[in-house]
């Protein structure tokens, strides 16, 4: 029987940024619907601790010949979040490669030490070459953010923007601290809050990566190690009012949207979604970043209230569940 691969490198209880959670939407919403016979396989190896539910069958890495096998007999192969560097199974395979989602842009992360002018980056194995490979090879890749990529000039890309259920609306939060949750990738920029009253949600071992590194210290910075089951806890706190969501070269950001919902007033990054919507809270560098902070910690509360209506408002364009599901439908059934 012929049957669809559907690719992943995270999911379930592996949850260690946006791509994941993409995933888990996927598995909640549209494997349920899908018509052709179809496997996930997961290229990471399971341990004790992974609580995975998925509505397909599940193939692991630690089988290395079954993981094979089960590659080379697929009809077609879905790429739902891979490796940004060559991997042998899907080189061996690239011409039966029908969809490759793209979470994030390579050629622009990569780029991003020398946007901020630090002279180490901080980045997952990455390679742009690769990349332009697996672009080349898919019959349909999707683009998930809510800007054009570099890859739009010359390439066919279908445009599928992520999506968030604005569901707790809160009033804005009256506090000046900073809230950073987000991986430490050079181009989430954490430097910008060094030196200002924050706190992090993040991983603690790279955080000292960067105080070895880039010797920023985060003095007045206080660290929480992420795991996602404490990410609402972590919103949740009225400890902290203002969002660090100027990430250099944000595809969607769902830390963005979340932070928006659980009442924090953002600093977003100089590009994202510059030009379509209107909001004055932006930063490129670390010294806008701390002048702007400065503007906010100066508004009233009905000032930052207006504005985080404002972008709830235009951002709730994203809050389309059902057309999301149904665009990818399109392309997996037929």
């Amino acid at each position: 029987m012929s049957y669809d691969i559907y690719y992943s490198t995270g999911g379930g209880s592996l949850v260690m940024g946006g791509s994941d959670v993409w995933v888990n939407y996927w598995l909640q919403n549209i494997a349920p619907k899908l018509k052709r016979p179809s496997k996930l396989l997961i290229h990471r190896a399971p341990n004790s601790i992974v609580e995975f539910d998925s509505p397909i069958e599940v193939v692991w890495q630690n089988e290395p010949e079954v993981f094979k096998k089960v590659l080379g007999e697929a009809e077609r192969i879905h790429i739902l979040h891979g490796y940004y560097h060559p991997k042998k199974e899907i080189m061996d395979n690239l011409d039966k490669i029908y969809s490759n989602i793209l979470h994030v842009t390579v050629e622009k992360s990569l780029r991003a030490g020398v946007y901020l002018g630090l002279k180490k980056l901080k980045h997952f194995a990455a390679n742009i070459s690769y990349e332009k490979e697996i672009l080349k090879a898919s019959k349909n890749n999707i683009w998930i953010g809510v800007d054009d990529t570099t890859y739009h000039k010359d390439n066919d890309i279908i445009d599928i923007p992520n999506f968030y259920e604005f569901k707790r609306k809160k009033d804005v939060v009256m506090n000046d601290r900073v809230g950073f949750l987000a991986r430490m990738e050079t181009r989430k920029a954490p430097h910008f809050i060094n030196d200002i009253d924050s706190c992090m949600l993040t991983d603690i071992s790279d955080v000292q990566w960067w105080r070895d590194n880039l010797e920023f210290q985060w003095n007045k910075t206080k660290v929480f190690q992420f795991q996602y089951k404490n990410l609402q806890k972590f919103l949740e706190r009225d400890d902290w009012g203002i969002s660090h969501s100027a990430h250099v070269y944000e595809p969607f950001g769902y830390s963005i949207f979340e932070a928006i919902d659980y009442g924090k007033l953002p600093i977003l990054a100089a590009d994202w979604l510059f030009g379509k919507l209107e909001y004055p809270f932006r930063a490129a560098n670390k010294q806008e970043f701390e002048n702007t902070h400065s503007q906010i910690c100066k508004l009233s509360e009905k000032e930052r209230q207006y504005w985080l209506l404002k972008l709830r408002a235009y951002l709730s364009r994203y809050d389309n569940k059902d057309e999301w599901i149904n665009k990818y439908l399109e392309i997996y059934n037929s």
